[in-house]
């Protein structure tokens, strides 16, 4: 006959095991985080530093310089990839605008009352994003890099590079002062 192997009582076996899965937990976690801190210092050659992996093709230059992809800008302004030029200019043009500050409010007639002019204020008025409005504008900005066209015209050019036009707002960087130029006296009948 052969002899039974002692067994060992509940109070000792669940200790051991809870100790044997700590033990394996506590070594899969310190495995876990060296790798991420290899992954971490780890730059695959030929990529920026803070752009998206890849090999550094000049349209990658260029994605990474006005941190946007060539799809990103059409989808912000709603255009194909072979659409011409002048469709998208009309389609950042009207996003611009829509995204833009509404037209100073006109004076109240005189012969209106401040209660019925409040009454006309109740409705509610659209708001601008000084945020969209740029997305708007890098879009059009990396459409144009990566056709290559320069901004055409003999009009002033703003920090941009864009052509400024009269009836087309012109665009000013965050926190500049901007001094109004009062519009040309009315001549009165």
């Amino acid at each position: 006959m052969r002899p039974t192997p002692p067994t060992m009582s509940p109070l000792t076996t669940i200790p051991m095991l809870m100790l044997t899965g700590l033990k394996v937990l506590g070594r899969a976690t310190a495995a876990a985080g060296q790798q991420a801190a290899r992954n971490f210092k780890h730059k695959p050659e030929g990529s920026p530093d803070s752009a998206p992996v890849g090999a550094g093709s000049s349209k990658n230059k260029i994605t990474s310089q006005l941190q946007m992809s060539l799809d990103e800008a059409h989808l912000i302004l709603n255009v194909k990839r072979d659409d011409p030029l002048d469709v998208i200019q009309k389609n950042y043009e009207r996003i611009f605008a829509a995204n833009g500050p509404p037209p100073p409010a006109a004076k109240p007639e005189a012969h209106t009352t401040p209660a019925s002019a409040a009454g006309k204020k109740a409705s509610k008025a659209p708001t601008h994003s000084h945020y969209l409005q740029s997305k708007v504008f890098r879009a059009l900005e990396r459409i144009k890099a990566e056709r290559g066209e320069e901004a055409e015209g003999g009009g002033p050019k703003t920090e941009a590079g864009k052509v400024a036009s009269e009836g087309e707002p012109k665009t000013v960087p965050e926190g500049a002062t901007v001094t109004a130029t009062p519009p040309p006296p009315r001549s009165s009948p």
